[in-house]
């Protein structure tokens, strides 16, 4: 099996850069894994995460602070917005995408720990692959699944 190419994108670096906002801990609400608070300037991510779900996190929640705070009404298509957002950047290759979905045999979970992201994302991002991808996912996963 090849070794997947990381992503040159850092979110924990990306976050740090962002001298003015503080992170902290906590116990959140189930299905909830971050906050982003702009009055505090705060973000507060769940407590027992695994690393990929951490990573991917953090790089949400940075996006919220980049895009800036959203109305209600707008939430939901900003979250649509910013998944769509941190899986290009997280997994911006789709080929790689397909390499690590065909390797792990369409097993969703062994392909997000190999690309070092959480299931959740690995999906928005396969949602989104160009139809050149989609094809070749299809192709090559119809081999390998038989």
């Amino acid at each position: 099996m090849r070794e997947p190419v990381r992503s040159n994108h850092h979110p924990w670096r990306r976050f740090g850069q962002l001298t003015d906002w503080s992170l902290r801990w906590a116990e959140l609400p189930e299905g909830v894994m971050g906050v982003t608070c702009h009055r505090s300037r705060t973000v507060t991510l769940a407590v027992g995460m695994s690393q990929a779900e951490r990573r991917c996190t953090i790089a949400h929640e940075t996006e919220h602070i980049l895009r800036g705070p959203v109305d209600r009404a707008a939430a939901a298509r900003e979250e649509r917005i910013i998944d769509r957002t941190v899986a290009g950047l997280l997994l911006p290759r789709g080929g790689e995408v397909v390499d690590a979905l065909v390797s792990a045999r369409g097993h969703l979970e062994t392909a997000a720990d190999g690309l070092w992201v959480d299931d959740y994302l690995l999906q928005v991002r396969l949602a989104t692959l160009n139809a050149s991808d989609q094809l070749d996912a299809a192709r090559r996963l119809a081999g390998v699944l038989i």
